[in-house]
């Protein structure tokens, strides 16, 4: 009788990538482009593309969403410092 085999690991930048995001999203998209690059590496058994894939997207979505709300906000200071009324 054999021993069952064990369940592939995930790979560890993928997780960390996708719990990034929800938090800096700017490392969840940089890790999530890391751990595509060591997941597509030949010989690679861990899992984790998927996770991957959705640290990058919620990284740049999140990123971008920074990005708007940061433009906006020195819009508005500045429209308020100008002295300018809406």
């Amino acid at each position: 009788m054999t021993a069952p085999a064990a369940p592939p690991r995930t790979n560890t930048l993928a997780l960390v990538g996708f719990i990034a995001a929800f938090v800096v999203p700017i490392a969840g998209l940089v890790l999530g482009i890391l751990a595509r690059n060591q997941l597509a590496r030949p010989g690679n058994v861990e899992t984790g593309t998927g996770l991957a894939r959705w640290a990058m997207i919620l990284g740049a979505l999140g990123s971008a969403a920074t990005l708007l709300l940061v433009i906006l906000w020195f819009s508005v200071f500045f429209t308020v410092i100008g002295g300018h009324t809406a």
